[in-house]
């Protein structure tokens, strides 16, 4: 399937072809002093839309023209600039000129800056030391070890997902509306894995043959091109593995967004807008008295509702090391699967003793957002202090942001950051 056909891709065609019509229609009516100003300020805006719509299609479906069948994939993570420069520098100046510019992508200098990215997949976040390895490895120039640690992760990293690796023959890789599979992407994967190696080899490879490699018939195989394309495999089986385990969620919401609206929806919707917009116009910061902040660590206990009360759950949470809790106290947005993002939230704070705290300002910065500044004393006998600044969020059942005036929100953690004095400016 190509990526035109993918069904996000083809109902923003038909949406953009739906404005098309309506931009003509309204050019008629304006000839009959009928025309709609508000429609006509969108018509400059529309070719510039439907171009820039038209190279996140095309430019992804030549980068796999050109470079798929030497192991260059493009995949989801892969930042769009870097595609598009690869593709024009083809285009222009050859292949040459165009992989330099993938080597330095998938160096080791660049993917020491996107190692996070693993850290949303369980099934790469349990093999982070492999992966840290295989860095190490590449920055020193020892490919033979960085290649293989590579290799090892994304076999079983694709076992754990689907009870096979990508070397078996029967791997079922189809998922919905992903660029992974468009054009075939990760059946490039599939298809070097699975290449049969059986006779020895000693001159220069410059493909990452898994089978060959692993079971010790390729034996040139340890060159950066090689390690490179091995980076480039992880990337695009992160974003397979991503868009599999998304799959149910996207579709349903798809199918959400593309079902025609009865009228008492729309309403509906229309009216939740309005009293949004008029929650934001009315909302005010609160006015916060010392002494309110003296009861609050007098009693632990703040104003049910309150984004503070939050704040001291989450550090009683702290204190007794349960980072499970912790998690579910996050916004939702970042804290889809609490029990995947306890781990993150046990790396960041574990160092971290909290034996007493107490919230030293609030500060209502917007309808949907407080800071909250706490000190927290840690160590044998309190002796260390450190300042946090609790960012929080207000958000509705979707986790949408919503104004603290407004009924029906929850405060949740955005961000836990330390500070200086415990008071940003």
């Amino acid at each position: 399937m190509s990526i035109e056909e993918q069904p996000t891709v083809k109902q923003l065609r038909q949406q953009l072809n739906t404005l098309g019509i309506i931009l003509r229609i309204n050019k008629v009516l304006k000839l009959l002093g009928l025309g709609s100003k508000k429609i006509a300020e969108i018509e400059p805006k529309y070719a510039e839309i439907r171009q820039q719509i038209g190279e996140y299609t095309e430019y992804p479906r030549k980068f796999n023209v050109y470079f798929s069948d030497d192991g260059w994939l493009a995949h989801d993570s892969l930042d769009f600039e870097v595609l598009k420069r690869a593709v024009d520098e083809y285009e222009k100046k050859g292949k040459d000129k165009a992989v330099a510019i993938l080597l330095d992508h998938y160096g080791p200098d660049q993917v020491s800056e996107r190692l996070f990215f693993f850290n949303h997949v369980e099934e790469l976040r349990i093999r982070h030391k492999l992966i840290d390895y295989a860095l190490a490895e590449d920055r020193a120039g020892r490919h033979y070890s960085a290649v293989p640690l590579l290799l090892i992760v994304i076999d079983g990293a694709m076992n754990d997902a689907t009870g096979k690796g990508f070397h078996a023959t029967d791997i079922t890789l189809d998922v919905w509306d992903s660029l992974m599979v468009a054009d075939g992407s990760i059946y490039k994967i599939k298809e070097i894995f699975q290449k049969g190696r059986k006779k020895t080899r000693t001159e220069l490879i410059d493909m990452p043959y898994r089978n060959g490699i692993l079971h010790g018939m390729d034996l040139g195989y340890d060159n950066p091109i090689v390690t490179a394309k091995c980076w480039c495999f992880l990337f695009v089986v992160r974003d397979w593995l991503l868009s599999k385990q998304s799959e149910a969620k996207r579709k349903k919401a798809f199918q959400e967004e593309t079902r025609r609206h009865s009228f008492r929806e729309i309403t509906t919707k229309l009216a939740h807008t309005s009293r949004l917009q008029e929650a934001i116009k009315a909302w005010e910061p609160r006015s916060i008295s010392p002494g309110y902040i003296d009861s609050v660590n007098s009693s632990s206990m703040a104003s049910d509702g309150s984004p503070e009360s939050v704040v001291l759950e989450c550090l009683a949470f702290w204190k007794k090391r349960n980072y499970g809790k912790m998690a579910e106290l996050f916004w939702t947005k970042l804290a889809e699967n609490p029990k995947m993002y306890a781990r993150e939230v046990r790396q960041q704070f574990e160092q971290i003793g909290v034996n007493y705290y107490s919230i030293i300002h609030i500060d209502d910065k917007a309808p949907a957002i407080s800071e909250i500044n706490v000190e927290v004393y840690g160590g044998n006998q309190n002796s260390n202090i450190s300042y946090w600044t609790f960012r929080m969020i207000q958000e509705d059942e979707n986790g949408n942001p919503v104004p603290a005036n407004m009924a029906g929100g929850r405060w949740q953690i955005v961000s836990i950051r330390e500070s200086k004095d415990g008071i940003e400016k």
